[in-house]
């Protein structure tokens, strides 16, 4: 899981961070995917979607729903809806056929117009919505269904400690979408665990500062910041940890002209304390 939050917060990384496209109006679509490869956990998986299927636990997520709209457990969320929404996410989540695999995100879709941007994560528990108003140096976190957002706190982005990974650039290219990817090797070390990476980036996107990227962090993430040896945009990402490989591809690149509005706070939403 470790794993699947440092891809997380890498794309999320990629608006909190101060970039600079004052050229570049336009949406980017990343999908992906997660494919588990150690045994033990797929027959956790697997046990667990079969649990989901039995009705006795049927029956103790029903009295868990109830016990949500209880006054003890309404006082207790009160001050935090996003503990609310977290909680029926997960329980959503469990409670599908894909049982487990609907906790990992779909894709990202990214929306920039200059200074300013929107990233939206499609699926799984960490959903919702990044607003970065690079001109303004924040960036909030927006809960659409609680109504409300949240500041994320600038000293989440720091340095990562040095020698906790190795960026090899390859002279192999690949197309993505149309544009030339150069691709790189990455090997990070996580908890131990060893982590490989094939990352294909390419600077042919006109309009979008390549080397706004360079100043790139993870953000929350305790990964290395192995994005800042990196130059250009991310169109391709397979990853292979002990436990999965996760893919991360561009789905579509569009220049295209979008609203001011989309770049502000929505009208109505609450603040709420940061985490």
């Amino acid at each position: 899981m470790k794993t699947l939050l440092a891809l997380v917060t890498l794309a999320i990384g990629f608006v909190t961070c101060p970039l600079s496209a004052a050229d570049f109006s336009g949406t980017i679509i990343w999908t992906t995917r997660f494919d588990i490869t150690d045994p033990e956990m797929k027959r956790q998986m697997e046990d667990a979607k079969a649990r989901m299927s039995d009705p006795e636990m049927q029956a103790q997520m029903k009295a868990a729903q109830e016990a949500m709209n209880s006054p003890e457990m309404q006082a207790m969320i009160k001050a935090n809806p996003q503990m609310k929404q977290m909680m029926e996410k997960q329980m959503q989540a469990m409670s599908k056929p894909g049982g487990m695999g609907d906790l990992f995100p779909k894709g990202f879709t990214l929306q920039i117009k200059g200074p300013r941007s929107l990233m939206k994560t499609d699926g799984g528990v960490g959903a919702g919505d990044i607003l970065t108003l690079a001109d303004q140096k924040i960036s909030y976190q927006i809960d659409r269904a609680a109504r409300t957002y949240r500041k994320i706190p600038a000293d989440t982005v720091k340095d990562a400690p040095e020698g906790k990974f190795k960026v090899t650039p390859t002279k192999e290219t690949a197309k993505v979408l149309g544009y030339t990817c150069r691709k790189y090797l990455v090997e990070t070390t996580e908890n131990e665990a060893k982590l490989t990476w094939s990352i294909w980036a390419t600077d042919d996107i006109k309009g979008l500062d390549a080397s706004a990227l360079r100043r790139l962090r993870f953000g929350q993430s305790s990964g290395p910041d192995f994005l800042s040896k990196i130059d250009g945009v991310p169109l391709k990402i397979d990853a292979t940890t002990p436990q999965m490989k996760i893919f991360m591809e561009a789905t579509g690149v569009k220049s295209e002209a979008l609203p001011d509005s989309l770049f502000e706070l929505p009208g109505g939403f609450k603040e709420v304390a940061a985490q």
